[in-house]
């Protein structure tokens, strides 16, 4: 297993990236923000991203994911019980 975390603004929320040395496939894990640094450790890593998993719908866990889904093609995924965060998402912005 491949893995390595790091922390990304504005909050410093933990992003990881999960990947599978023999298929190189690759999840990563709350990309809070700086999608060109979370692209260029996805790179470095020789890796593919398939998914882009969130453990929980606040927004800086999430302010990278339409630039990591537009640049990968990755399928969005969080609980289906945290989707009141979600659709609260723009407003949580606002709120900071």
């Amino acid at each position: 297993m491949i893995r390595k975390t790091f922390s990304v603004p504005p909050l410093g929320c933990n992003c990881s990236i999960i990947g599978d040395p023999v298929t190189k496939q690759a999840v990563v894990v709350d990309p809070g923000g700086a999608p060109e640094r979370i692209l260029r450790e996805v790179q470095a890593l020789g890796l593919t991203v398939v998914s882009i998993l969130h453990t929980h719908a606040h927004f800086d866990h999430f302010l990278a994911s339409g630039a990591m889904k537009h640049a990968t093609g990755a399928v969005l995924c969080l609980h289906q019980e945290d989707r009141p965060l979600w659709d609260m998402l723009e407003t949580q912005c606002r709120m900071f």
